[in-house]
């Protein structure tokens, strides 16, 4: 059963700015944004940017939360804990993408780049929620 009232909340709110700090800079031109921008070149006009931002930064604090009540309903109260739990939600993002990808719903770079950024921080997540209880 979902217990909320065991949540970190400041942990939440902790990730929730941790995963934003993360997608700025994962996507930022030192990392993977020139190549994501070339990628989705047309599509990136489709939506306006405060949508866009809008619409990250809620996906960053929901994720967050989610990600602690998993964790939080698995006990897991460790570094390994939140590493294989996070490993668990990168690879299931990681599968859900692929089918998109082999659909023709995105190319195959954008696929390893939205995987690994999905993998990456939802064991940054995992981990963070598991050691701050």
């Amino acid at each position: 059963m979902v217990e909320l009232q065991n949540l970190n909340l400041l942990a939440v709110l902790a990730g929730g700015f941790i995963y934003m700090l993360f997608g700025a800079l994962y996507y930022s031109p030192i990392a993977f944004g020139k190549t994501w921008t070339v990628i989705h070149q047309e599509r990136f006009s489709a939506y306006g940017d405060g949508a866009k931002y809008g619409v990250a930064a809620a996906a960053a604090f929901i994720s967050s939360f989610l990600i602690a009540v998993i964790v939080n309903d698995a006990g897991a109260d460790s570094v390994a804990d939140g590493l294989v739990i996070g490993l668990i939600l990168g690879l299931l993002i990681a599968v859900a993408l692929l089918k998109n990808m082999m659909f023709g719903m995105m190319p195959k770079k954008a696929y390893f780049i939205a995987a690994g950024d999905h993998a990456i921080i939802y064991i940054v997540l995992a981990v963070l929620h598991a050691v701050w209880r």
